[in-house]
């Protein structure tokens, strides 16, 4: 008899515990209202330029369609110009993107020339290029931190540089 009630209290312990402990419905535990962010590309900007490669600035612009701020933006991207990779890497903004607002981020970044040898052909041939920004944003919101990806492609034709705009780098 003993036997047969401590099977009978083990089972009864073991369906609650797989039932979640408790005997009534789980209470109703709403969805987190989150709209991704927008990103968008809105400018590359030639920062400095060395032996082997560059810097480059990339201003995104990042839109926050909820209804309450988000802070500290983490960006994680690649750029690809003419489906060639130029740069990526992360980058952390230090700002609060108020609801409904949109913030212009400027994202310092590398390139090598090779990669810009590669995506500069499309250039030389049609006298525009493809580019793709591709990656995950990540935003500090009143319900913890949340992500999202992005996608953004579109074209450019690139400006000819006069050589008084490259700073001296060629001596003039």
């Amino acid at each position: 008899m003993r036997t047969l009630t401590t099977t009978a209290l083990t089972a009864v312990l073991a369906l609650t515990a797989a039932c979640g402990g408790s005997s009534g419905p789980r209470p109703y535990v709403p969805p987190v209202p989150f709209d991704e962010p927008i990103v968008a590309m809105r400018d590359v900007r030639l920062a400095g330029a060395g032996l082997t490669g560059g810097s480059m600035d990339i201003v995104v612009s990042v839109y926050n369609p909820n209804d309450y701020a988000v802070q500290t933006p983490r960006l994680t991207y690649h750029l690809l110009v003419n489906t060639a990779r130029v740069a990526s890497g992360d980058y952390d903004a230090i700002l609060e993107l108020p609801a409904r607002d949109s913030a212009q981020i400027r994202i310092p970044a590398t390139f090598s020339y090779a990669s810009m040898r590669n995506a500069g052909r499309g250039a030389a041939e049609v006298g525009a290029v493809s580019y793709r920004m591709v990656g995950r944003i990540s935003v500090g919101t009143p319900y913890g931190r949340l992500s999202a990806p992005y996608d953004r492609s579109g074209r450019f034709a690139p400006l000819s540089i006069p050589v008084s705009g490259l700073g001296g780098l060629l001596g003039h």
